[in-house]
C-alpha cells in the first residue's frame, strides 16, 4: 500500500472547544414566553487532536477516539420556544489524527473513530416553536481527519472511521414547528483518509467521509419552513480508504465525499424547503480494498456528489425550491482485489457512483400527499467513475459504475401521518 506513510499533523496538539447551551422549561407543552440565544464564536488558531496507541496485544479490546472541533454551540428548549441567532467563524486548521497499532490480538474489538469539524451547531425544542438564523464560515486552510491503523493479530470486530466536516448545522423539533435560515460557506480543503493494514477479523468495516457543508433537520409532528444557502469553494472535498487484510468473515471499505449536503426528514402536514447550493471544488472518493480470504461478503463502495438535497416527509405536503450549481470535477474510484485462493464460497461487490447535482423529495401517499417543486440544476464539472474487481473463486460478483451529471427524483410514496 503506497499510502502507508504517516502524514503527521504539524503543530502542538490543542484542545479548544467553544460551546453554548441553553434550555428553556415550562410546565405545559406550549410556553407563554420563549428564549433567545445570541451566539458569536470566532476561532482564529488551529485546533488539532492526536491519538497514538502502540501495544503488543489487547485481550479485552482496543478502542480509540480523536475529535477536533473549531466552534460548537447548542441551544435546546424543553417545552419552550427557542430563537437561535448564531454566527460561527473558523479561520484555523481543524485536524484530528489516530495512529492505533496492536501487534498481536485485540480480543473482541479493534475500533478507531477520528473526526474533525470546523463549525458545529445544534438547535431545537420540544412542544414549541424553534426559529433562528445561523451563519457558519470556515475560511481556514481546511478540515482533516486521518486514521493510520495496524492490527497484527485477530479481533472479532475491526473498525476504523475518519470523518471530516467543514460546517454542520442541525435542527431538531418535536410537537412544535421549525422556521429557520441556515447559511454556510467553506473555502478550505475537506479531507478524510482511513489507511489500514490488518491480519484478520470476523467483521471488518473501514470508512472515510468528507462533507464541505451540511444542514440536517429532523422533526416530528412539526411543520417545517427552512431556507438553506451553501457555498463550497475549497480546492477539494475528498475521502479515501486504503485497506489491506489477510482474512475476514465480512469485509467492507466505503468512501463518501459531498461538497454541499442538506437532509430534511419530517412527518408533518407541511414541509417547505428552499435550498441554494454552489460547489466549485473537486470532489473525490476512493475506496480500495485488498483481501486475502473471506467467508461472507467483501464489498468496496465509493460515492461522491457535488450538491445533494433530500427532503423526505411522511406528511401531506412537501414543497421544495431547489437551485444547484456544480463546477467541480467529480472523480470516483472503487476497487476490490483478492489473492489467489481467497474468497471461495463468498460474494464480492464493488460500486462507484459519481453525481454532479442530486435532489430528491417525497410526500406521503396514504395521507393525500402533494408535492410542489421548483428545480434548477446546472453541472459544468466532469464526472468520472471507475469500478475494478479482481477476485478468485467467489460464488457471485456484482459490479457497477455510474456517472450522472444531474439527477432529480420527486415522488409521493407510502407512509402515515
Amino acid at each position: 500500500m503506497g499510502r502507508r506513510a504517516k502524514s503527521l499533523i504539524a503543530g502542538t496538539p490543542i484542545a479548544i472547544l467553544a460551546s453554548l447551551s441553553l434550555c428553556g422549561a415550562a410546565t405545559s407543552q406550549t410556553a407563554s414566553t420563549g428564549s433567545q440565544a445570541l451566539n458569536t464564536q470566532i476561532q482564529l488558531g488551529d485546533v488539532i487532536a492526536g491519538q497514538t496507541l502502540d501495544v503488543q496485544s489487547a485481550s479485552n479490546g482496543a478502542t480509540l477516539a480523536a475529535t477536533a472541533v473549531g466552534n460548537s454551540a447548542t441551544a435546546v428548549g424543553q417545552g419552550g420556544a427557542v430563537d437561535f441567532e448564531s454566527n460561527q467563524q473558523m479561520s484555523g486548521t481543524t485536524a484530528a489524527q489516530s495512529n492505533p497499532s496492536v501487534n498481536g490480538d485485540a480480543g473482541p474489538t479493534f475500533v478507531t473513530a477520528t473526526s474533525a469539524t470546523g463549525n458545529n451547531a445544534t438547535s431545537g425544542t420540544t412542544g414549541a416553536a424553534a426559529t433562528g438564523n445561523t451563519e457558519q464560515v470556515d475560511n481556514g486552510p481546511g478540515t482533516s481527519a486521518t486514521t493510520f491503523a495496524n492490527l497484527g493479530g485477530y479481533a472479532d470486530i475491526s473498525s476504523a472511521s475518519s470523518t471530516a466536516v467543514g460546517n454542520t448545522q442541525a435542527w431538531t423539533v418535536s410537537d412544535g414547528s421549525l422556521n429557520a435560515t441556515s447559511t454556510q460557506s467553506n473555502t478550505g480543503v475537506t479531507h478524510s483518509e482511513t489507511d489500514v493494514a490488518a491480519n484478520g477479523s470476523g467483521t471488518a468495516t473501514y470508512t472515510a467521509t468528507s462533507v464541505g457543508n451540511d444542514v440536517e433537520a429532523s422533526t416530528t409532528n412539526s411543520p417545517v419552513t427552512l431556507s438553506i444557502s451553501q457555498s463550497q469553494t475549497g480546492a477539494s472535498t475528498d475521502a479515501a480508504v486504503f485497506a489491506t487484510q489477510n482474512n475476514a468473515g465480512n469485509f467492507t471499505t466505503a468512501a463518501t465525499a459531498t461538497g454541499n449536503n442538506a437532509n430534511i426528514v419530517s412527518d408533518s402536514y407541511g414541509t417547505s424547503v428552499g435550498a441554494t447550493q454552489d460547489n466549485a471544488g473537486a470532489v473525490t472518493a476512493t475506496a480500495n480494498g485488498t483481501i486475502g480470504a473471506w467467508s461472507g461478503t467483501a464489498a468496496s463502495a465509493a460515492y461522491g456528489v457535488g450538491n445533494s438535497v433530500l427532503v423526505s416527509n411522511a406528511g401531506s405536503y412537501t414543497g421544495v425550491a431547489n437551485d444547484q450549481t456544480n463546477e467541480g470535477a467529480i472523480t470516483i474510484n472503487a476497487s476490490l482485489l483478492s489473492s489467489a485462493g481467497g474468497g471461495a464460497g463468498s460474494a464480492a461487490s464493488v460500486s462507484a457512483t459519481g453525481v454532479g447535482n442530486a435532489v430528491s423529495a417525497y410526500a406521503c401517499a396514504t395521507c393525500n400527499g402533494t408535492l410542489a417543486i421548483k428545480n434548477r440544476q446546472v453541472n459544468s464539472g466532469s464526472v468520472h467513475t471507475t469500478a475494478t474487481t479482481s477476485t478468485f473463486g467467489v460464488n457471485s460478483v456484482s459490479s457497477s459504475s455510474s456517472a450522472i451529471g444531474n439527477t432529480a427524483t420527486f415522488d409521493v410514496v407510502g407512509g402515515s401521518n
